[in-house]
């Protein structure tokens, strides 16, 4: 109970619920878009909180959250 409260004033959370690992691409040419790049530019992998909405870098090789 105490977590949601924190939660819902954006003071604390875990991070427990994410999402699945997706792949934004900028090499089209275009200079704007939905998600930014958390690591470097091109295709990059994501993972984002389902609680909070922060994104997260996701290592494909290793199959693990950057954080």
């Amino acid at each position: 109970m105490l977590e949601k409260v924190l939660q819902l004033l954006s003071i604390a959370c875990a991070h427990r619920k994410l999402s699945k690992p997706f792949t934004a691409d900028f090499d089209n040419g275009s200079k704007s878009a939905d998600w930014m790049p958390v690591g470097n530019a091109g295709p990059s992998h994501y993972v984002v909180c389902l609680d909070c909405g922060k994104k997260f870098g996701y290592d494909w090789r290793e199959m693990r959250v950057v954080r």
